[in-house]
């Protein structure tokens, strides 16, 4: 299962890479080429565009709908106050799983109480959240996201990229872990983080990184229960993302959390 695909609305396919279309055909494509048999499509918004973010979440519902490979993670937000509060409730009647937000592309502090409020909405409507962790100008992100987890003991959150190069500083989840504040309910997917340090085939480096058993280690001192796989198509391919994955010393049970029983369990699947 593939925690973080996108899908662009027609017309803007080729909106996140010009060489690869984000569209339902391509991504199933590339499904069945990898072997990955559901994914999680996401829509993301900008502020103040009411009409466009229902149409662009609409879209998403309406290919997840009936579709047993496809799952629906829409978007808000969270600036966009009571507008963005509603959206929640609607999408999450509607069938949606998680919402996507995202600090850097659409120019939000996660620090910010309307963050907060979309995140407790998010809980109350059984919905997930998703975060791009990967922020080069907010060296305290880390630092926020446990508040804003601390805060919301009842709201699944998921960093996608586990912070990129910051992986390291995730450990902290761990520590907090022991004590009775946090909830351990923050969790991580690997979307581009496991290609990168990987090497080698698409990854963005020729060899592999000294840094490769250092993720490794640091997942499963977290704990292999808290991380999901993801290829953040169509900026990578299924097929390398799950290579990649499959690269690290994971054993096989390890990988079956990984590929499957995880997601389910985060985004109340079936």
């Amino acid at each position: 299962m593939d925690s973080h695909t996108h899908i662009m609305p027609p017309g803007l396919e080729r909106g996140l890479n010009p060489r690869v279309e984000a569209s339902p055909d391509e991504l199933r494509r590339q499904m069945k080429e990898a072997g990955v048999s559901k994914a999680a499509i996401y829509a993301m918004v900008q502020k103040g565009q009411p009409d466009s973010m229902r149409a662009y979440n609409d879209y998403i519902l309406d290919l997840a709908a009936g579709a047993e490979d496809f799952f629906a993670v829409a978007s808000v937000h969270p600036l966009d106050g009571d507008v963005a509060l509603e959206e929640v409730a609607r999408v999450a009647e509607k069938g949606a799983k998680a919402l996507k937000l995202h600090p850097f592309f659409q120019g939000f502090e996660i620090d910010d109480p309307g963050v907060g409020a979309v995140v407790k909405a998010a809980g109350e409507n059984g919905l997930a959240v998703i975060f791009d962790s990967i922020n080069a100008k907010d060296g305290g992100a880390t630092g926020k996201f446990v508040d804003l987890a601390i805060a919301n003991p009842d709201t699944k959150i998921v960093l996608a990229h586990m912070a990129g190069y910051r992986f390291d500083e995730m450990i902290l989840f761990s520590v907090f872990a022991k004590g009775p504040f946090y909830k351990n309910n923050v969790y991580f997917d690997l979307s581009a983080i496991a290609q990168i340090y990987s090497g080698g085939g698409s990854s963005l480096l020729k060899r592999t990184s000294p840094r490769k058993e250092e993720l490794l280690w640091t997942i499963r001192e977290i704990g292999i229960d808290q991380f999901l796989f993801g290829s953040d198509f169509p900026i990578y391919d299924l097929q390398s993302s799950r290579e990649a994955t499959e690269s690290y010393d994971f054993t096989e049970e390890e990988l079956r959390k990984l590929m499957h029983d995880n997601a389910v369990a985060v985004f109340g699947l079936e």
